[in-house]
């Protein structure tokens, strides 16, 4: 079996794109889950990519928020 990606910028589109390659015999679409990302793996992105703030205490936590 060979499969082909199309990407499809225009979604308006891709009602009759359905309908015709459905109507091919041997052709069938397979619907693609976009992969959600987890709270836990933004956390650690944000981890890597330095986006966090440490506090000695809850004062300068708050002062730091509230400016």
């Amino acid at each position: 079996m060979e499969q082909i990606v199309i990407n499809v910028e225009d979604k308006s589109i891709l009602r009759s794109l359905r309908k015709i390659l459905n109507s091919i015999n041997g052709v069938s679409i397979v619907r693609t889950t976009k992969k959600r990302k987890r709270g836990l793996d933004e956390a650690i992105e944000d981890v890597k990519a330095g986006r966090v703030y440490t506090a000695n205490n809850s004062k300068e936590m708050f002062k730091h928020i509230l400016g």
